[in-house]
């Protein structure tokens, strides 16, 4: 999973994003075009269900489920439009944290010299908006022209995707974006390439100092309806201080401004619940291992995130759940209590699943 760090100027985005990855090597920056620029870490996601695993299975190797953060520069507020090198960067994430100033600062001056969460929210889902739109309407020129000139693909073939792109339109112009349009699997594929802005979920981290943190906040996202967000307060400079403290002290500071988990901890869980993400687990083989699947996943698709023969010759998953073998203490014990079973292609994995695959290995083709 892929998460862009997005903000206007002076938000404190790179702040946040040096609290998240400062015991990880970020890859380096990169500079397109003069103007959108990248700064890139690979990050595991803290879990302690597949700590106690590996303790309880003795196995020394843990994989973690990653996430990429990306810290992306090059938002202004005086652009027309997004450079094509920035609107590339930005389509290819799967989601945003949208960092939005409310923080006081003389030093620090904000863009447009005051504080306004919703303006500020507001101002880039415009862009997105925009940038989608402008997609949109290229798409249904390329259509148009397609239609015209005639001789290539069957007719039915482009008035269905006419009418999908019509409809992307219809909720562009009414602020509802593409991510509000129901899609079935056929659309889904027709869109999937195009990258579009509105349809990504977004996660909208208020920047605040100690006067101004919430522990809870409802953002108004104004007249961008039915958008995929979420919300949350945090103080990323306070955040990155703890950050860089060693476990002992960074316990005590946390407990004394009420921080309930470091930083890291609190923007993955807020970023699986916005997403629906889940985490399955697989034992064998001296390792154990995290794997991130979207809610509705099911067992071969699952599989096929361990490996594509997996998946394509699925027969049957063992599963039981992490919390039955902690309770119960053992394999054997969740046999016997009946919590041990096999599943077909139709089971959905649920969050802390325990997974062995059975499946049938390809043949090798001989001449």
């Amino acid at each position: 999973m892929k998460l862009g760090i997005i903000g206007l100027p002076q938000c404190g985005k790179t702040t946040l994003f040096s609290a998240l990855t400062h015991n990880y090597n970020p890859t380096g920056q990169k500079v397109v075009d003069g103007r959108a620029q990248i700064d890139t870490a690979i990050v595991s996601v803290p879990d302690e269900r597949i700590d106690w695993l590996s303790t309880h299975y003795r196995l020394k190797k843990i994989s973690h489920a990653k996430i990429t953060f990306q810290d992306i520069s090059g938002i202004t507020t005086d652009q027309e439009s997004f450079p094509r090198s920035l609107l590339t960067i930005l389509s290819q994430v799967d989601g945003f944290i949208h960092v939005v100033r409310n923080f006081h600062d003389l030093n620090i001056p904000h863009p447009m010299q005051r504080i306004d969460i919703e303006e500020d929210i507001n101002i880039l889902l415009d862009e997105f908006a925009i940038a989608d739109m402008l997609t949109v309407d290229r798409r249904l020129e390329s259509l148009k022209s397609e239609w015209d000139k005639g001789g290539g693909r069957n007719r039915s073939e482009i008035e269905y995707e006419q009418k999908l792109f019509e409809q992307l339109h219809g909720a562009l112009e009414t602020n509802y974006g593409v991510g509000a349009v129901h899609l079935d699997k056929q659309q889904q594929k027709l869109v999937s390439g195009f990258g579009f802005l509105t349809s990504k979920p977004m996660l909208i981290v208020l920047n605040s100092d100690d006067k101004s943190h919430m522990e809870n906040c409802l953002i108004n996202t104004g007249k961008h309806n039915n958008l995929k967000t979420a919300a949350i307060s945090l103080m990323s400079k306070l955040e990155m201080e703890i950050a860089q403290l060693d476990q002992s002290d960074a316990s005590f500071f946390m407990k004394e401004y009420g921080m309930s988990e470091p930083v890291l901890d609190k923007i993955i869980k807020n970023a699986y619940k916005m997403m629906s993400l889940k985490s399955f687990f697989t034992v064998g083989n001296n390792e154990v291992r995290a794997w991130t699947i979207t809610g509705d996943t099911n067992a071969p698709q699952a599989a096929g995130t361990i490996h594509s023969d997996m998946q394509s010759g699925f027969i049957r998953a063992e599963v039981m759940s992490f919390a039955n073998l902690k309770s119960l203490g053992s394999e054997a014990s969740v046999k016997a209590a009946g919590k041990w079973r096999l599943e077909g292609k139709e089971y959905i994995v649920q969050d802390g699943d325990i997974i062995n695959i059975r499946f049938s290995p390809p043949r090798n083709n001989q001449n």
